[in-house]
């Protein structure tokens, strides 16, 4: 079948490049919010782009990705964000009288020696690095965080606490009285202490009256 075959043309590697290209121009943050076109854009341009390359599809079908030699091999690391040579950093350092105000304020005991000083400054260092690299990232668009949980409209209302869910509640309360009007908890429909069931008494191996014996005492060192 000619169509299978290996004949990489002028048309099919435009093809996959202008798809790249396009789907580059749409801005990340429409994917993130959900944008349902914006999707559709992009996968209609890269159906395209590849079933009209033949090319592409015999060499992607005909070469299997081993994905255990893929993941063995990293290829990106968090000490890329770190400071190579601590003299060189352009990062403003930490002086010793910031750093003992620092340790004052989160109750931490200052350090013992100029080493021990000097490793701590070393290490802001390194941190201030990386909190600047983090502060540069592009995030035009993107809505900030307010906390860790679900903030989409779906986990909003589940979140929320309705009159469905303090019904059981409200039901075991009654209100008493006529000009001050005050709620009472009906005692008849209170559920069952569970914990006035329990024998503390049970499990004690000596027992003095009312109170259980412990074997111990001051002078008593085994």
């Amino acid at each position: 079948m000619q169509h299978l075959q290996w004949t990489p043309t002028f048309t099919c590697a435009h093809a996959d490049t202008a798809t790249r290209a396009v789907g580059a121009m749409i801005p990340k943050s429409l994917f993130r919010a959900g944008v349902p076109s914006s999707r559709a854009v992009y996968r209609s341009l890269g159906w395209r782009s590849l079933s009209s390359c033949p090319a592409l599809y015999s060499q992607s079908s005909s070469n299997k990705i081993n994905v255990e030699e893929l993941l063995a091999t990293p290829s990106w690391s968090a000490a890329s964000l770190l400071p190579f040579d601590q003299t060189a950093s352009s990062t403003p350092g930490i002086t010793p009288k910031q750093l003992h105000h620092l340790l004052r304020l989160s109750a931490l005991p200052p350090p013992r020696d100029q080493e021990e000083e000097d490793k701590m400054l070393s290490t802001l260092s390194s941190q201030l690095h990386f909190v600047k690299d983090i502060q540069q990232v592009d995030t035009t668009g993107v809505e900030p965080l307010r906390s860790l949980r679900d903030e989409t409209a779906q986990g909003e209302k589940e979140a929320e606490l309705g009159m469905d869910a303090l019904k059981e509640a409200l039901d075991r309360e009654e209100i008493r009285g006529k000009h001050h009007k005050r709620i009472r908890r009906r005692q008849d429909l209170l559920p069952e202490k569970r914990e006035e069931k329990w024998d503390v008494m049970g499990s004690a191996a000596r027992k003095a009256g009312r109170y259980f014996v412990v074997e111990g005492g001051k002078d008593r060192r085994d």
